[in-house]
């Protein structure tokens, strides 16, 4: 016979309890009563009762025969887990659990393959795209009448500069963009008297440059001369003057006339005020004259 004990706050409690865990009714069982249990003295020293339930015989072999068959149970799940057949599925489920990881993980290769190899194609997308951008860059040099004569131009131009007394100096001569041409004075002593005041004496040399170089075609064409930077310093300066000239016209409430400037001078006016609302830029007068006029409100 098998014993069973339950504590709780009562002995009614603790034999209610355990009737109900059993599943059996009070004359189903022996009781015992271990311990009746205290309330002890305002809730210290408290005490829980300990009963002690024993099936009796009937329901004992019942509660053996209820056991029996979960064993039983267990079992028979050990051995159909352990059947060939079983096994033969497990073993299946396993393979095509395997396979699976091996077509993702062969999916993954794939894909980083895939993707170096689209890289690559990229890359060598670019260099074949940069190589024939150079092939026709080159095909328009030697169609090109201006860069043909770049040794004449530079030589015309180099010969006027010594003879403003620059002995030293050298010239660089570079496509800037289509048609646009640098020649670049190096080697100068004293850049600001070749530039003369506000670019002056630098503007008479490329407007020669230019003039001398209409002889080679008919075409469109600009050649820019430069010194020391001049040509971006002077830039800035134009872009700082355009917003002054601007602002003391809205002050004055009238239009503002600037001196007389050259097209490439205008023309860094015009666009460093273009997007700017209430301002309007506009050029009167003749070359070698022309000048603009900045009116604000």
């Amino acid at each position: 016979m098998r014993n069973y004990e339950y504590k709780a706050n009562s002995v009614d409690d603790a034999i209610k309890e355990g009737l109900k865990e059993l599943n059996l009714s009070e004359d189903k069982v022996k009781i015992e009563v271990l311990e009746a249990g205290s309330a002890g003295f305002f809730g210290l020293f408290k005490k829980e009762a300990l009963v002690r339930l024993s099936p009796l015989a009937n329901d004992y072999g019942q509660e053996e025969i209820i056991e029996s068959s979960a064993k039983k149970v267990e079992v028979d799940e050990i051995e159909v887990k352990n059947s060939p057949e079983i096994k033969e599925d497990l073993a299946k489920e396993e393979i095509a659990s395997q396979i699976e990881d091996n077509e993702n993980l062969e999916e993954k290769d794939l894909e980083k393959t895939m993707g170096e190899k689209s890289q690559d194609f990229e890359e060598t997308s670019q260099i074949i795209e940069e190589s024939e951008n150079q092939e026709k860059q080159e095909v328009v040099k030697k169609e090109d009448k201006i860069i043909k004569n770049q040794e004449a131009i530079v030589t015309y131009i180099r010969n006027i500069v010594h003879s403003m007394g620059f002995k030293t100096a050298s010239i660089d001569f570079d496509l800037m963009a289509s048609k646009i041409y640098l020649l670049k004075i190096k080697d100068v002593d004293n850049s600001s008297l070749l530039i003369g005041k506000r670019g002056n004496t630098l503007n008479s040399i490329q407007y020669l440059a230019n003039n001398y170089a209409k002889k080679f075609t008919n075409n469109y064409f600009k050649i820019i001369v430069d010194c020391e930077d001049y040509r971006q310093n002077r830039k800035v300066t134009l872009e700082e003057l355009a917003l002054n000239m601007a602002k003391k016209s809205k002050k004055l409430g009238r239009p503002v006339e600037l001196e007389p400037m050259i097209s490439e001078e205008r023309k860094i006016i015009h666009n460093a005020l273009s997007n700017i609302k209430n301002v309007e830029t506009l050029s009167e007068g003749k070359e070698p004259h022309r000048y603009l006029i900045i009116t604000a409100w």
